[in-house]
């Protein structure tokens, strides 16, 4: 494992930015009332865990002067696919009840070092928030005694913090982004159909190479395993440490290069990269591994409805097992 030395990444440069449990204990100091520095709890758990994010926000350990954010509920409303991006309507009343304010600077942790974070922080970046940081990781925070909380709450929000203000994007803005970086299950099924799916992407699948090979069972009831079309097998403890921090972008290279024979980093490749999971939240691990520590310059969409809704909804025929 290396000694990472950055702080922070440009966030001119990119959507959002890594930050070590160090470095965020310093970002503290730049915290002033009106633009303060807000940690955000994503702990969210498979729904085949016993564990529960939230509860164990409320009843147990937290970062001090954290709020939650509950994925579940964080999401398009009344859709048969778990925590689809939210309309922007529901977003913005998310974030107002949190007591979150656009010129706050948001660190994003989960508790089980890198797994739901990602997508939390992705989500805030891609509704416009501009100061966001993925904290890698807790478990290395934790680990070096800095300051928790251990006292009980009864509410989600940022403590002491009112309902905030809170806006986001024009519709026009959002829709650019949002074609940006997420693909839809139509688009995909149409690139599959044509064939154009393997030349114009790399498809990675973040899942187990058991789920992607089909052999073994999804979490979700009923739901049958397997893999869509030409899609690459790059599960997220992969691009993890043992103790769930992100690998160096070496060690990446030297992962894709091996397994794959591809070099994302100095690709002058026009392709551009999908990633997709069970539901849209591993694969944003990839996503940013990629895009931050990486560092490729291929754009990366991540396919929210993910294995969930393409194993409903594909034809079986596009539905591949090893």
């Amino acid at each position: 494992m290396r000694n990472r030395s950055f702080v922070f990444t440009k966030m001119s440069k990119q959507l959002l930015s890594t930050v070590t449990p160090s470095a965020f204990r310093a970002l503290l100091s730049s915290s002033v009332e009106g633009a303060k520095v807000v940690p955000l709890d994503a702990t969210w758990y498979m729904p085949n865990s016993p564990h529960n994010g939230r509860k164990q926000f409320l009843e147990e350990q937290r970062m001090k002067g954290a709020a939650f954010f509950d994925l579940d509920k964080v999401a398009l409303p009344d859709s048969k696919y778990p925590h689809m991006l939210p309309p922007q309507s529901v977003y913005i009343q998310e974030m107002s009840k949190l007591g979150i304010k656009n010129s706050d600077t948001v660190v994003v942790y989960d508790k089980s070092g890198i797994f739901s974070g990602p997508r939390v922080a992705w989500t805030l970046s891609l509704y416009g928030h501009k100061k966001v940081y993925l904290m890698d990781n807790y478990l290395t925070y934790k680990k070096a005694e800095y300051p928790l909380d251990n006292t009980p709450v009864t509410d989600v929000g940022v403590p002491g913090a009112s309902t905030s203000s809170y806006s986001a994007l024009s519709d026009e803005e959002f829709k650019t982004k949002y074609s940006q970086q997420v693909i839809e299950y139509e688009e995909l099924l149409e690139l599959v159909k044509s064939g154009q799916l393997a030349k114009d992407y790399f498809v990675f699948d973040a899942r187990s190479k058991g789920r992607f090979d089909g052999t073994d069972p999804e979490p979700r009831p009923g739901l049958s395993s397997g893999h869509v079309p030409s899609a690459l097998s790059l599960p997220f403890g992969k691009v993890l440490n043992e103790d769930k921090t992100y690998k160096s972008g070496e060690e990446l290279q030297a992962l894709l290069q091996s397994e794959y024979g591809i070099d994302l980093k100095n690709s002058q490749s026009k392709k551009g990269i999908i990633v997709m999971c069970g539901t849209g939240v591993t694969a944003v691990i990839l996503k940013l591994a990629l895009e931050i520590v990486l560092g490729t310059k291929l754009p990366i969409r991540v396919y929210d409805g993910s294995w969930t809704e393409w194993a409903q909804r594909a034809p079986s025929n596009f539905i591949e097992k090893v």
